[in-house]
């Protein structure tokens, strides 16, 4: 996964670079493994609910979720969840780096700000809203692997949350995580 590869790589400097400034890893949150709730209702496609952080979504039907917030690559990342055909989602990220899941939700601590310096930078931006809530759209333009990608960038509470199709991924079950996304007050 090329660009998740990228990001993962700068986001895990940044981490590293906080951390050596702050004095090591007493302020840091710990990651949050989630486990997926089927108590979401979805009149297309499958229900899941993040545990911890409580957002819920649909996804196609046939495709499943994994965790993958303890795996390397998390690049210092909150959570990571991935949703894809069976054949598209590993039971652990490759060693080889070159794993690009179709839709990824990723949730890091902090400002989005801090996450958009370095996402933004030389692609496509405009605006739209997830969960009735503000969000940036990228689509990734300049050249290279993740040329293609679309990366949805938004702040809830204290995390900054990604939900990203990968280059050439299918519009239509994109489409359907974005219209469900949602928090249990929202």
């Amino acid at each position: 996964m090329a660009s998740a590869r990228i990001r993962g790589l700068l986001f895990s400097l940044l981490a590293a670079t906080f951390m050596s400034g702050c004095g090591g890893d007493a302020n840091s949150p710990p990651p949050l493994q989630a486990t997926a709730s089927s108590s979401v209702g979805c009149s297309k496609g499958e229900g899941y609910q993040h545990t911890t952080l409580g957002y819920h979504l649909c996804f196609p039907t046939g495709w499943i979720s994994r965790d993958y917030t303890a795996e390397p690559g998390a690049g210092g990342a909150v959570s990571v969840v991935v949703f894809g055909p069976p054949s598209a989602v590993p039971s652990h990220v490759p060693a080889s780096g070159s794993f690009t899941p179709p839709i990824e939700v990723r949730v890091v601590a902090g400002p989005k700000d801090q996450v958009e310096t370095s996402l933004a930078p030389g692609n496509e931006v405009s605006q739209t809203r997830v969960a009735a809530i503000a969000a940036d759209k990228i689509v990734v333009t300049t050249s290279g692997p993740a040329s293609g990608a679309v990366i949805i960038v938004f702040e809830h509470q204290t995390n900054t949350y990604e939900i990203e199709k990968a280059p050439g991924g299918d519009d239509a079950a994109f489409q359907l995580v974005l219209d469900s996304f949602a928090f249990p007050s929202s």
